[in-house]
């Protein structure tokens, strides 16, 4: 006896599901929300300090990204694409209430668990060092930072998705670390 065969859908890349976002297909939007939404929340939960914003700000980050789907560059994933947004959007928030916020406050209870304790004194140490760094970074620097060094993006995916030159990447990288090694030298001495 023969049994039916049944047809797999593969997964639609999120190309398509922009493009569909785009021809006005709200469905297709809330599959792409399924899929980055944790990875966007967890970069915004990052680059602000009170998990209030970086909700809102997930949910603006996709509903902006449906307003300009049409604009969609086609690479394979979109999440550097939505981190790119996230990222304007903080920079847009910072700029409009006049004052960074603090910066990875939260970032201490997100640090994984270590067994060691001499290891997790110095973990601890490091981060209280850190996080006062990162509040007097510019936000360009500090976003710049978190999208390389917390999301793994390359420089020429954080150009893309902050629409800025690839040599502006690398030097405001350049000197994000270097302000966190001087902070860290300080801090041990």
């Amino acid at each position: 006896m023969k049994l039916p065969s049944i047809a797999v859908a593969a997964e639609e890349s999120d190309s398509d599901l922009l493009a569909r976002i785009a021809a006005g297909e709200l469905a297709a939007l809330g599959t792409l929300y399924d899929r980055h939404r944790d990875a966007v929340r967890g970069f915004l939960a990052r680059a602000t300090y009170r998990h209030a914003d970086a909700d809102d700000l997930a949910h603006d980050v996709f509903l902006t990204a449906a307003k300009i789907a049409a604009r969609y560059d086609g690479r394979a994933s979109a999440r550097p694409w939505l981190i790119g947004i996230a990222a304007r959007l903080v920079q847009r928030r910072a700029r409009g209430l006049g004052r960074l916020p603090r910066l990875l406050a939260r970032f201490a209870s997100t640090q994984p668990r270590i067994v060691d304790p001499i290891v997790a004194l110095e973990t601890r140490n490091t981060l209280d060092a850190i996080v006062p760094v990162l509040a007097r970074m510019s936000a360009a620097k500090r976003i710049v930072l978190l999208m390389t060094e917390l999301e793994s993006m390359t420089a020429p995916e954080i150009a893309r998705a902050l629409e800025i030159p690839i040599g502006t990447v690398w030097t405001r990288l350049h000197a994000a670390r270097r302000e966190l090694i001087a902070a860290l030298g300080e801090a041990r001495r």
